[in-house]
């Protein structure tokens, strides 16, 4: 699924490369910031505790850097720098995988903990085509980069027989920088000669990172091996024209 993913964004890239043809103008080079929210999507959204993909990843903020330098006309190279943040497990989250892990260890009954979150900061990097029409402009960017993962959620599993505890492990929250890809449309009004206002929708994914346990002794029940992020984010902001 993750090579059908690449394979579809560079043939996005070169279809943007395509439509450079013809263009007549050439369009102004611009940074600026936005803000908004991320959306989970997918596995990454997914809460159900028979699939050993499903994040709990929710909506929140996103903040970031956005900017573009156009070297022919209206095609140009982008490049964005994004914060965001995709929430934590919650009490029903956790009631729902206690209740997993009891029936898959044949246990009494469990306790699950969650701490942290999930906190990332993308940079990605690609070709970008505009599209103009009076003081409306649309760019299309089809982007690669890195995913820094701060941390993710982590879950202290204990699990009782009566008054006994059988089992007791944990995934641990993960730290690392994976790959990523990512599909952008944004739309910018003219406020100035030099000042835009801009709507912008950005779709990110990767495979994410490893994931990890500690005192776990069997594979028994959920058992997460790598972590998949999809969101898309929807943000508004301020571009500057160069």
């Amino acid at each position: 699924m993750y090579s059908n993913n690449i394979k579809k964004i560079l043939l996005l890239t070169v279809f943007i490369a395509l439509m450079t043809v013809g263009a007549k103008a050439q369009v102004k080079s611009y940074f600026g910031f936005f803000g908004g929210v991320s959306n989970a999507l997918g596995d990454f959204k997914s809460t159900d505790y028979y699939n050993n993909k499903a994040g709990f990843g929710k909506r929140g903020l996103t903040y970031g850097l956005d900017g573009a330098y156009y070297f022919y006309k209206n095609l140009g190279i982008g490049a964005s720098i994004t914060y965001q943040d995709n929430g934590e497990l919650n009490l029903t989250e956790a009631n729902s995988l206690a209740a997993g892990y009891t029936s898959s260890f044949s246990a009494d009954n469990a306790a699950v903990t969650g701490t942290k979150r999930y906190q990332t900061v993308n940079i990605l990097l690609g070709p970008q085509y505009t599209f103009t029409k009076g003081k409306f402009l649309l760019d299309l960017r089809a982007s690669a980069g890195i995913l820094k993962l701060f941390s993710t959620p982590e879950t202290y599993v204990n699990l009782y027989d009566g008054d006994n505890q059988i089992a007791a492990f944990y995934q641990k929250s993960a730290s690392s920088t994976v790959l990523a890809y990512s599909g952008t449309a944004a739309l910018r009004y003219k406020l100035s000669d030099n000042v835009f206002l801009t709507l912008r929708g950005a779709y990110l994914s990767s495979q994410g990172p490893s994931i990890t346990y500690q005192g776990r002794t069997t594979n028994t029940g959920r058992l997460v091996t790598r972590q998949p992020f999809n969101t898309i984010n929807t943000t508004i902001g301020l571009n500057f024209g160069l």
